[in-house]
């Protein structure tokens, strides 16, 4: 039995989500929470859909299984929203899954050990179990910090989760820039973030993805980043070329080697920045943006 609660936040993908069940069922978590958007309105295959992928949890294990589930559809940035700060009025901290992300069993034990060994250290915001380098980082530690919080599989602890949220009220040019400043080096960095910011800011768009990174930057935290991956998002196998090349096959960590000091690996930054969010992340970004302008509801 695995003692760390878990939550999973689920929509309509029913097959991935069946997939990700089986590998709960090897670990047999003692808490799981289960929290589902609604389907889109006057869409009846949405709604099947929606309560075959609610209906794949019927834990056989003994476990406290708690369910949250809308009538109404949220969209993806709000209903995570949602979700999570649910999963936090229950519990101080926990691994946090989507239903299209296949963890290995490291993943689990990972997140475990570091929950527990910097549980009160207020530097170490995310514990990421995504690495979207091809190459593992030449280094005899199981894990570095970094400015980026994967999100695709992660755990976290309520009090930083605590103040999240999608508005970004006290984002403004000046302070954004103190905020960074000793994070990045460079000011094409400085300025790529500033630009994006401040169209979600002057739009009003909720894309929890980058407002959370925000939310990491806003504590002064550092995230926790494998040195290797340990997470498989399956969802991108239907995305453009571009996107589809962050899927990365997962790979043994366990046992951990701790770093000695915490410090913020800004090498391996430069590259996630050049590599993943200059290039990939900023296509995410703008289909996104069209999305919104279009008026088209966002899914999960």
């Amino acid at each position: 039995m695995f003692k760390v609660p878990v939550l999973i936040v689920i929509y309509n993908r029913v097959e991935n989500t069946h997939n990700l069940f089986q590998i709960l069922r090897k670990i047999k978590p003692e808490k799981l929470y289960v929290a589902g958007d609604g389907a889109l309105h006057n869409d009846r295959q949405d709604y099947i859909n929606c309560m075959k992928t609610r209906h794949v949890f019927m834990p056989e294990w003994k476990c406290n299984l708690q369910l949250l589930f809308n009538d109404e559809h949220l969209g993806k940035s709000k209903q995570v929203w949602q979700a999570i700060n649910w999963f936090f009025t229950h519990e101080p901290e926990g691994i946090i899954l989507f239903d299209d992300m296949l963890p290995n069993d490291d993943f689990f034990y990972y997140c475990e050990e570091l929950l527990e060994k910097y549980r009160n250290n207020p530097k170490i915001v995310h514990i990421s179990g995504t690495n979207f380098h091809n190459k593992k980082e030449k280094t005899d530690n199981s894990y570095y910090f970094s400015a980026y919080p994967g999100l695709w599989g992660f755990a976290t602890w309520a009090d930083h989760w605590k103040g999240f949220n999608l508005d970004m009220t006290l984002l403004n040019g000046e302070n954004f820039g103190k905020m960074i400043a000793d994070y990045f080096d460079k000011s094409r960095e400085k300025l790529y973030w500033l630009r994006r910011y401040y169209i979600l800011k002057k739009h009003k768009l909720d894309i929890w993805e980058y407002q959370y990174i925000y939310h990491l930057w806003y504590l002064h935290g550092l995230s926790i980043t494998p040195n290797v991956n340990l997470v498989t998002n399956i969802g991108l196998r239907d995305k453009k070329r571009r996107i589809r090349k962050l899927t990365r096959y997962t790979d043994k960590i366990m046992p951990l080697v701790h770093p000695k000091e915490i410090t913020q690996n800004k090498k391996a930054d430069k590259y996630s920045f050049k590599h993943v969010y200059n290039k990939a992340f900023i296509k995410m970004f703008a289909n996104w943006f069209n999305e919104y302008l279009l008026g088209k509801e966002k899914k999960i």
